[in-house]
C-alpha cells in the first residue's frame, strides 16, 4: 500500500456526482397452498438498504471515499461530474484501486488555510491487519473558494495484490481529522480484489 501524491495535478474544486440509489425488488408473496380457503397473511419484510459507511460528516465537515482503477481518469470524470461512472471497488491481481478522500466544509485557520490528514488502516479478508498509514497529509494549503463544494484530497492511496494473492474483501478505514476544527470522522469501504482471468491457451 502506498499513497501517491497528485500534486502534479491541480486540486480540482467539483460539484458531487449524484448518488447511486438502489431500490430493492419487492419480494412476491408467498403463494396460498393448494386446496386451502385461506390465503397466506404473512408478509415479506422490506430488504433494508445498507447505510453508506463510505460518507461521514459531523459538525459540517464531510467526508466521503471513493475508489476508482484509474486515478486520472476519475480525477477528469470528476470534473465534470461523471466520478460515480468511473468509481469502482473491484479489482483483480496486478490492477490496483486507488482510494480517493473527497471533502468539504474545513475550517480555516488564521491564514486562510485548512489542514486535513488521514490514518488509514486495511484489514485482509481473513480479519488481519494488512498495513497502516498514518497522518497522511490530505489537505495543507489555501481552503477551497466555495467550502459548499467537495473537493478532492491532495492524493490516493493505492492498493492491489500480486498473482499469489491473498484475493477477497479488503476494508479500507479512514479516520479523517480536519486539524483546525479538531473535527475527526471515520469512513470506510470494502475492497474486493480476484485472481486475474487466466489467458485462453491457443490450439
Amino acid at each position: 500500500m502506498r499513497f501517491i501524491s497528485l500534486a502534479a495535478i491541480a486540486a480540482l474544486i467539483v460539484a458531487a456526482p449524484a448518488a447511486a440509489q438502489t431500490t430493492a425488488k419487492a419480494a412476491k408473496p408467498a403463494a396460498a397452498k393448494a386446496g386451502s380457503a385461506k390465503s397466506s397473511k404473512t408478509k415479506a419484510r422490506p430488504k433494508l438498504a445498507e447505510p453508506e459507511l463510505n460518507i461521514a460528516e459531523k459538525d459540517g465537515f464531510s467526508v466521503m471515499q471513493v475508489a476508482a482503477p484509474e486515478s486520472q481518469a476519475f480525477i477528469a470524470a470528476w470534473k465534470i461530474g461523471n466520478g460515480a461512472k468511473v468509481a469502482s471497488t473491484r479489482t483483480v491481481a496486478d490492477k490496483p484501486l486507488f482510494t480517493f478522500l473527497i471533502f468539504r466544509g474545513c475550517k480555516a485557520d488564521a491564514d486562510g488555510k485548512c489542514s486535513i490528514t488521514a490514518d488509514f488502516v486495511i484489514t485482509r479478508p481473513d480479519g488481519t491487519v494488512n498495513d497502516e498509514n498514518k497522518g497522511v497529509v490530505v489537505w495543507d494549503k489555501a481552503a477551497p473558494a466555495d467550502p459548499k463544494k467537495p473537493t478532492i484530497g491532495d492524493g490516493a492511496l493505492g492498493y492491489g495484490v500480486d498473482a499469489d494473492g491473498p484475493f477477497g474483501k479488503y476494508l479500507v478505514v479512514a479516520t479523517v481529522t480536519d486539524k483546525v476544527a479538531g473535527t475527526s470522522v471515520t469512513t470506510q469501504q470494502t475492497l474486493t480484489i480476484a485472481p486475474a482471468l487466466a489467458a485462453p491457451s491457443l490450439k
